[in-house]
């Protein structure tokens, strides 16, 4: 089948690594302290007759590229970038190219119908939905009994039932399809027995802007924010939920080297990158060109990541 957004781009993005153009991009601490250092963002020209232009958003530099990928899908012998993304064999096979480590699949593509079956054999896993946004329906599993489980999450023994019961609920709550997939269990650096942190990181062809770390916990889950630098940020979003005593990885700028060599290669301008730190290294968990909630940030990182995003998409 045809594809327009290869894995082997052509351009400057694809034939030498990170765009010039971005690589001197300002962190987001730095723009904050000195709005003058993009005083392009909001500059005003004489075309608009005394107007003012509207200022980068990453918002709608969203929306377009949505409307791109629903556009493609129409098209026949086309496979957006979204779709292969979310395909683990092009992934996996891609990431081989380029030495990155994923996490392995342990059964794919089966409904919540089939989960016992699906886990047969397997001691202990993480099973989550194929196509959902922020972590929903996602469960790390160690099997004490033939249908009984320690749940990662939640700290506590479930029963195969249990299990199901929480999946449904998630899966109607959040309506992603009946699709899910058991991928292998990561564990954190210091072997405890508790869930990897995610780390996503927010990348322009190359060019990180912002990172998101996820940790999960009984009593739900906790956020921090990150410049490109590590520096501490607010976003505006979830601020409800930030947790300043979160702690940064131990190997933070492997982990920002890695999450901007794959971005530097991948067919578009804006792609999260999802890495683990794990006993095993920096593991890569998914590409995400449509994180959930992409309109929920803040003026200043909005119009921050927009301007990246508008640099991007004319290299």
């Amino acid at each position: 089948m045809k594809q327009l957004l290869s894995f082997a781009a052509t351009g400057t993005a694809a034939g030498r690594g990170v765009p010039a153009p971005l690589v001197a991009f300002p962190s987001f601490t730095r723009v904050l302290a000195e709005p003058d250092c993009l005083s392009w963002i909001r500059a005003a020209h004489p075309a608009r007759k005394g107007t003012a232009p509207q200022p980068p958003s990453f918002r709608a530099g969203m929306d377009a590229l949505m409307r791109r990928y629903q556009r493609e899908a129409k098209m026949p012998g086309i496979q957006p970038f979204n779709r292969l993304a979310n395909d683990r064999r092009w992934l996996g096979q891609r990431m081989d190219e380029l030495g990155v480590a994923t996490a392995r699949i342990l059964r794919d593509d089966f409904p919540l119908q089939n989960l016992r079956e699906a886990l047969e054999g397997i001691d202990e896993c993480v099973i989550k939905p194929r196509q959902a946004h922020s972590s929903r329906g996602v469960m790390s599993l160690r099997r004490v009994g033939e249908v009984t489980f320690t749940c990662l999450q939640q700290r506590r023994e479930l029963r195969l039932v249990e299990v199901l019961d929480y999946l449904y609920r998630d899966m109607r709550e959040h309506q992603f399809p009946n699709h899910w997939q058991l991928e292998e269990l990561l564990l954190p650096p210091s072997g405890l027995l508790r869930p990897v942190d995610d780390f996503k990181f927010y990348a322009f062809r190359g060019r990180v802007g912002l990172i998101l770390q996820v940790a999960r916990a009984t009593e739900g889950q906790r956020y921090r924010w990150y410049d490109r630098d590590w520096q501490p940020v607010h976003t505006g979003k979830y601020e409800e939920a930030l947790d300043p005593t979160l702690l940064p990885p131990r190997e933070p700028g492997a982990m920002l080297a890695l999450a901007e060599r794959v971005s530097a290669v991948l067919p578009t301008p804006f792609c999260r990158i999802d890495l683990y730190e794990a006993r095993q290294g920096v593991v890569l968990g998914e590409l995400t060109p449509e994180p959930g909630t992409y309109h929920a940030f803040g003026e200043s990182a909005d119009l921050y990541m927009g301007a990246m995003f508008e640099v991007a998409q004319h290299l």
